[in-house]
C-alpha cells in the first residue's frame, strides 16, 4: 500500500507539471496573404518548430496586406504580414507597428509581369494608356511597378490600376478586365499554366538584392510585452529556413498547404530566398520610395522599425 501511495503521488505530480506546460503555452494568430514569402512561417509551423517552443498559432488568411494594421491594433492577430508600404503608411498615420522578422527577399525569380494575350505589351513602357491590376492599391507591387514606369521615363500616373487579388488574377486577364498583373509566387506559376497570360521582361531586375518583400510584424505594445515569445518565433522562423533547405518537398507542401494552390503547381516554381534578420539598410530603401511617391509625409528611423528582443 505504501508503494501504491508513492505511485499515486507520481503520478498526480506528472499530471500537474504536464498541466502547467500546458498552461504555460501561449496561443496567438497569425494573419498572412497566401504567397511564398511566408514559407518560413508556413514550415515552422508544419514541423512543429513553433510548438515545441511552447507557442500554438493559429493562421489567419487574408486577401489584402492592407487589412494587417487595423487586425494588429484591435487584437484580433498578434502577429500578421504586411508589406513594407502598407507598415509605413499605417506608422505614418499614427501606429507603432515594428518588424520582428523579414519574410522572403529579392530577387525573387517567380515575381513577373505578366500581360494578357493579345495585349501588344512587351515591356513595362508598354503599359501606358492600359489597365494593370495589383494585388493592393498602396501595396508593394503597386509601389514597384510605379518605381519601375518612373525608372523607364513613363508617368506612373499614364495607367490605371485596379485592386485584383492573386487567386482573381487569371480570370481577370482572361476577361480583359485587366490588361497586365505583377504576379507573386505561388500564383505566377497558376497564371502562367492557365494560358490566360505570358511573361513580359524582367521588370524587377533593378531591384537591389535584399529588398523585403513581406515581413512578420506586430505592435510594438504586444512586442515589448513578449519579448521571449518574439525571440522563441525568430528562432522557430530560423529554423524552419534551414530545414526547408534541405527539404524542398515539404517546404513546397507546405506553401501548397496555406495558399491552397497544387503542390504541382508550387514546386514549378523557384524556391523563395527567405531570411529572419532585418538591417535598416533594408528598411530604408522603402522609407525613401515611401517618401519620393508622397505615401508617408514622416521621416521615420529604419532602425527604430526593427524589433531586436
Amino acid at each position: 500500500m505504501k508503494n501504491l501511495g508513492r505511485y499515486s503521488l507520481a503520478l498526480l505530480l506528472c499530471a500537474a507539471w504536464t498541466a502547467g506546460l500546458a498552461q504555460a503555452e501561449i496561443k496567438l494568430k497569425m494573419m498572412y496573404t497566401a504567397v511564398s514569402g511566408f514559407a518560413a512561417g508556413y514550415v515552422a509551423q508544419e514541423q512543429g518548430f513553433f510548438k515545441k517552443r511552447g507557442i500554438d498559432v493559429e493562421f489567419v488568411q487574408t486577401m489584402s496586406s492592407g487589412n494587417n494594421p487595423p487586425a494588429l491594433v484591435s487584437g484580433s492577430v498578434q502577429i500578421a504580414g504586411p508589406t513594407m508600404p502598407t507598415l509605413l503608411q499605417a506608422n505614418d498615420a499614427g501606429l507603432d507597428l515594428v518588424v520582428i522578422s523579414s519574410g522572403a527577399v529579392y530577387p525573387l525569380e517567380a515575381d513577373i509581369l505578366i500581360a494578357r494575350q493579345g495585349s501588344g505589351i512587351q515591356k513595362p513602357a508598354d503599359l501606358k494608356g492600359k489597365t494593370v491590376g495589383v494585388p493592393g492599391l498602396g501595396a508593394l507591387l503597386h509601389f514597384m511597378l510605379q518605381r519601375n514606369l518612373k525608372n523607364n521615363g513613363i508617368d506612373p500616373g499614364a495607367v490605371k490600376y485596379v485592386e485584383v487579388s492573386f487567386p482573381q488574377a487569371a480570370d481577370a486577364l482572361k476577361s480583359g478586365q485587366i490588361d497586365a498583373y505583377p504576379a507573386q509566387a505561388p500564383f505566377t506559376a497558376r497564371i502562367l499554366q492557365s494560358g490566360a497570360g505570358y511573361e513580359v521582361a524582367n521588370w524587377l531586375k533593378d531591384t537591389p538584392d535584399g529588398t523585403l518583400t513581406v515581413v512578420f510584424a506586430t505592435t510594438r505594445k504586444w512586442a515589448d510585452e513578449n519579448k521571449e515569445v518574439v525571440k522563441n518565433i525568430r528562432e522557430a522562423l530560423k529554423e524552419a529556413i534551414e530545414y526547408s533547405k534541405a527539404n524542398r518537398p515539404e517546404m513546397y507542401a507546405a506553401i501548397a498547404k496555406y495558399t491552397k494552390l497544387p503542390q504541382a503547381v508550387v514546386s514549378s516554381l523557384a524556391p523563395p530566398n527567405l531570411e529572419v534578420d532585418t538591417t535598416p539598410k533594408q528598411i530604408k530603401f522603402w522609407v525613401d520610395l515611401a517618401k519620393e511617391q508622397g505615401a508617408i509625409k514622416g521621416d521615420p528611423d529604419p532602425a527604430k522599425i526593427i524589433y531586436r528582443p
